[in-house]
């Protein structure tokens, strides 16, 4: 035991100055350090304030751009749905009419004909256009260097 004794207490100051002289250091180095980690850290969160502010401009600007298509999208849904319904309205009104017309035609007794010389001075006859004078025929094909043949009719095979 006595051993053990002599050992602990020369081994004692020299573990107190080991452990004094890391607390010195450590408190140092803590101190240190901490100033640059915090000036450091500042400077991240003020970036990161500015990447926010940013952010939520651009997300303000993204929403009120939404918000103006759908504005645009109701308007142009709500003249389509108007248009359509003008649409169905006059299919009906044609539909309607061309129902009162077949009726008036059934009701109405057949017109008497006409003289044959008053509805050919009411309608006189058109002119007829200057390529329409001509017979239609079809197109001959003209071929270099032949001559024009007048053709004789075939008699018929019998």
């Amino acid at each position: 035991m006595e051993g053990f004794l002599w050992l602990l207490l020369q081994t004692l100051p020299l573990i107190t100055a080991a452990a004094v002289l890391f607390f010195i250091l450590g408190w140092r180095w803590r101190g240190h350090h901490s100033q640059r980690d915090h000036r450091a850290q500042d400077r991240q969160i003020d970036a990161e304030n500015i990447e926010a502010q940013t952010a939520r401009q651009e997300r303000d600007a993204a929403r009120a751009l939404e918000e103006k298509l759908r504005q645009k999208l109701t308007e142009t849904q709500a003249e389509l749905q108007e248009s359509n319904d003008r649409q169905s309205q006059l299919q009906k009104e044609i539909l309607r009419l061309s129902d009162e017309l077949k009726a008036a035609r059934e009701s109405a007794p057949a017109p008497a004909p006409a003289p044959v010389s008053i509805v050919q001075e009411a309608a006189p006859r058109p002119a007829a256009p200057v390529g329409d004078i001509l017979p239609a025929s079809k197109p001959k094909s003209s071929k270099s260097g032949a001559r024009s043949r007048s053709k004789k009719p075939r008699p018929p095979k019998s």
